[in-house]
């Protein structure tokens, strides 16, 4: 399903214990195949949030607005060969992403607030065009450091993908994820969170493996559970 250009998937998460994350990896394991990007399928998620002066990205999560967006730079591994540019979109039940792959020069020039090299003419049309069009409006500028460990598992009916992530942390003292000055603080709300993403089906055999466990879902957001392990730490400091 196309919106705006952008192809909408649905996303639902999932909150779990160690226990069922054990239960959940034998069978995904079974009968998905693990995303070759890491090692069985796993690898490490690291990635700064970017917000306006008016905190738009967060409260627009705490209010529930039915359609919403936000920027982050992520890389893999801690990777500074592999810094991706993301803009996540919420439309109601679901969601997309436009990003781009930048250097790790224009990654500190983002960082700093100055996006003058998009207007080379070379990112016309570009999620960075749009992004610097929102730092002119109000200011995009590092919120939050994110990270957690990911282990994903693809199946090519229905573009489908389960993720189990773990481990989160919020990074402090730093903007900057590639900084050896980041303290990464764990967040301990939630032990792991299921993401089952599809594009216009989930077939019935994968939903099945979900069976059996008691499994609630939720709205939780890694940016916002990071943010305010953040503002907590500032306002004990």
């Amino acid at each position: 399903m196309m919106y705006r250009e952008r192809a909408l998937r649905h996303e639902y998460k999932f909150p779990a214990t160690a226990a069922q994350c054990e239960i959940l990896r034998e069978r995904f394991s079974a009968v998905m195949t693990p995303d070759a990007h890491g090692e069985n399928g796993c690898y490490r998620i690291t990635s700064v949030y970017l917000d306006d002066v008016y905190r738009t990205a967060y409260n627009d999560k705490l209010i529930g607005a039915d359609t919403r967006k936000k920027y982050r730079i992520r890389t893999y591994d801690l990777s500074d060969k592999l810094l991706h540019f993301e803009c996540k979109y919420k439309d109601r039940d679901m969601t997309s992403k436009r990003g781009i792959w930048i250097s790790p020069e224009q990654y500190y020039s983002i960082l700093r607030g100055d996006y003058s090299f998009v207007w080379s003419g070379e990112y016309e049309g570009t999620i960075l065009e749009d992004a610097s069009y929102s730092n002119s409006l109000a200011l995009l500028r590092p919120s939050v450091i994110v990270d957690y460990k990911r282990q994903a598992f693809i199946n090519p009916e229905g573009n489908v993908r389960f993720t189990i992530d773990s481990g989160f942390k919020a990074g402090a003292f730093s903007d900057d994820m590639l900084s050896q000055s980041v303290r990464y603080l764990p967040v301990e709300d939630f032990t792991a969170v299921i993401e089952i993403k599809y594009d216009d089906y989930l077939p019935s055999y994968l939903m099945d493996l979900l069976g059996g466990i008691e499994l609630r879902q939720d709205s939780v957001s890694k940016f916002i559970l990071c943010h305010d392990k953040l503002t907590s730490l500032k306002m004990r400091t």
